[in-house]
This record gives structure tokens, sequence and C-alpha cells, in this order.
């Protein structure tokens, strides 16, 4: 048993503040008004993380090494400013993703052209069950909203769960943009899984 070759961790805020909160609420009504969401925007990650790859992978070349370091660093990113909109954090990086949000990713595996494009049905499982807890996440969201508008802090229990659906939708990316090649776990924690599990073909 070795531990997911994908690691999401994150140290929670021992304050959080209103002054952000009523950013995070006004991006939220910006991006509504440009008919997004951060779901949506997930929805795009998620499709073109397998496109990318596998344009990239049947030009020859290696992907891992070439691309894999450029791929993490928008997935850093990408972990950032979610866990900001989340109220994993507390602020946006200023300079480099891992000032609030650290994602190490161990590239590993022999990905193909078609084996990424596979990944587009592959990662529908995952997908599904981070939608549903997605939901019950926008509910944890919602209560930890009220308590920072009225205490400055979220409940550990709440802020958990918050990091927890974060770190599955991070490892779900990176599996779809074929830096790794075990499915990613059904679970919140970074649980040791098998690397004979769920390998793509």
């Amino acid at each position: 048993m070795l531990a997911y070759p994908v690691h999401y961790t994150v140290e929670k805020p021992s304050r959080y503040t209103r002054l952000q909160l009523g950013i995070r609420l006004i991006a939220s009504l910006a991006l509504g008004l440009l008919g997004l969401s951060l779901g949506l925007i997930y929805l795009v990650a998620y499709v073109v993380a397998p496109a990318y790859a596998a344009s990239r992978l049947s030009s020859g070349g290696a992907y891992l090494r070439e691309d894999g370091p450029k791929v993490a660093r928008a997935l850093s990113w990408f972990a950032a400013v979610y866990a900001w909109f989340a109220l994993v954090t507390d602020g946006l990086p200023a300079r480099a993703p891992d000032e609030r949000v650290q994602v190490v990713v161990e590239p590993m595996g022999t990905p193909s052209a078609g084996s990424a494009a596979w990944r587009l049905l592959l990662g529908l499982p995952s997908a599904f069950a981070l939608a549903i807890l997605g939901c019950i996440g926008g509910l944890v969201w919602l209560w930890s909203v009220l308590n920072v508008l009225f205490f400055e802090r979220v409940g550990d229990g709440a802020h958990a769960y918050l990091v927890g659906v974060q770190r599955w939708s991070v490892r779900l990316l990176a599996y779809q943009a074929s830096l790794v090649d075990v499915y990613p776990p059904f679970s919140f924690d970074d649980a040791p899984v098998t690397r004979t599990q769920a390998s793509v073909p």
C-alpha cells in the first residue's frame, strides 16, 4: 500500500475576516452575472484536461517530463483560487499558489493519447460522486459563511469537509490530465491505495 501520488494540504486559518467574505461574495456575484459558476468552470477543466493531454501525447514527446510541471503548476493555482472561494483559506496567494495551499503531484505512468481521451468517460464515476458531495458542500459552505459573518471562524468539522471536497477535486483533475495513472480514491483523506487500483488501459 502506497500513498496516492497527488497530495493536497492546507493549514486552517486561525481567523477569517468579514472583508474577505465580502470580496468572495462580490466575486461570486460577478461570475454569476457573466453566466459562470465554479461548478461550470470545474466542468470545463474536467473536459479540457484530458483533451489537452491527448493532444500533446498525440504529437509525441515526453508529456510527463515536458508538460507535467506546467500542468501541475496550473493545477496548483486552480486549487488555490478554489480553496479561497470554498472558505478553505482566507486569502488568495500573492505570488505563488503554495502560499495558501500545497499541491504536490508525483507524476507516474505511461500515458498515451488514447488513454487520455478515455478519461473523459473513466472519470465520470468520481465526478458524479464529487457532484453529490459538492451539493452537500454547498450547505456546509453556507453554514460556514454565517459562522464567518458572526464569529469570524469556520468550525473544524465544516473546514475538514470543505478540504476533503477540494482534495478530491484536485486528485480528479490530476488524473484527468494524465499526470497519474491510478484512479482517484473515493476518500477525503490521504488514504493509501494499491498501485493496481483502477489504472487506465
